[in-house]
């Protein structure tokens, strides 16, 4: 049984692979940035998305996260991230589970960023870990992230951030998994109060070129709505809503790719 459902679970990430390409960015999860254009969002610091947003945090706040991939547990992420706020730099820490007993990964971080000015700078050391079953085991790589952004003006926010810089990649049973390495750009402007505009382009080495267009209306301080899209070789749309009450913020967004399915993404999070 364990070996049909490890077969199962590898059919299904290579039928995702083949079909999204660079839409499907594997080891890291989406979160719940409008589109996913999370390079130049500003709103707060997401797991193992741009690390230079990190140093915008002015108090503790803890996040847990689940993003449901077409509704199949098997391919579903479960992360967590805790953000500290210092008197030098800020320190973040983040953890993300994809699979289940049988076949899974793993994911940990260490963020550290700052501002000098407008300029803002964060570096994130990553640990991966798979579990393949039976003689396989247990396979590690250790890898990076490096993010930037610079508020142009009041209303402009210009990022980058470049992932897993040093080519990583795990060997099995004479088989390259190789780790992403990606890199985005991208532009987050605010045409009016409370309404923001983000843009992002990206490469994923080997897959191509990818982009996302998402928006951010705050309706109220205890309510906003996301929308947007994002793509490759085809568009994925998606439509979410966040919450804030008494220190605590959920957010929820959906997006539907029409090849595949549906898939929700949810966080929930609390400012100490």
């Amino acid at each position: 049984m364990k070996c049909f459902r490890v077969l199962f679970l590898m059919i299904c990430f290579n039928f995702l692979y083949l079909s999204s390409m660079a839409q499907v960015q594997e080891i890291l999860p989406s979160g719940i940035a409008p589109a996913g254009a999370d390079v130049v969002f500003t709103g707060r610091w997401l797991a193992f998305a741009n690390p230079a947003t990190l140093s915008r945090e002015e108090s503790v706040v803890a996040s847990v996260g689940y993003e449901n991939r077409y509704f199949s547990p098997e391919l579903s992420d479960e992360y967590f991230s805790v953000a500290v706020p210092t008197k030098y730099f800020n320190i973040g820490t983040s953890f993300n589970f994809f699979g289940y007993a049988d076949y899974h990964e793993m994911m940990a971080a260490l963020t550290v960023a700052r501002r000098f000015g407008i300029v803002a700078v964060g570096v994130e050391f990553d640990y991966f870990n798979m579990f393949l079953p039976d003689e396989v085991g247990y396979r590690h790589a250790f890898t990076a992230q490096v993010g930037l952004q610079v508020d142009v003006t009041d209303k402009c926010v210009v990022g980058f951030r470049m992932f897993n810089p040093s080519f990583s990649q795990i060997d099995y049973n004479d088989v390259a998994r190789r780790l992403p390495m990606m890199m985005h750009v991208g532009c987050n402007y605010g045409f009016i109060d409370d309404l923001d505009l983000l843009v992002e382009v990206g490469y994923v080495l080997n897959r191509g070129v990818d982009w996302a267009v998402g928006m951010e209306y705050r309706i109220m301080p205890e309510l906003l709505v996301r929308a947007g899209a994002r793509g490759a070789d085809y568009v994925i749309p998606s439509l979410g809503a966040g919450v804030a009450f008494a220190g605590f913020r959920f957010d929820l967004m959906a997006e539907a790719d029409f090849r595949i399915g549906m898939s929700l993404l949810s966080n929930l999070s609390y400012q100490f």
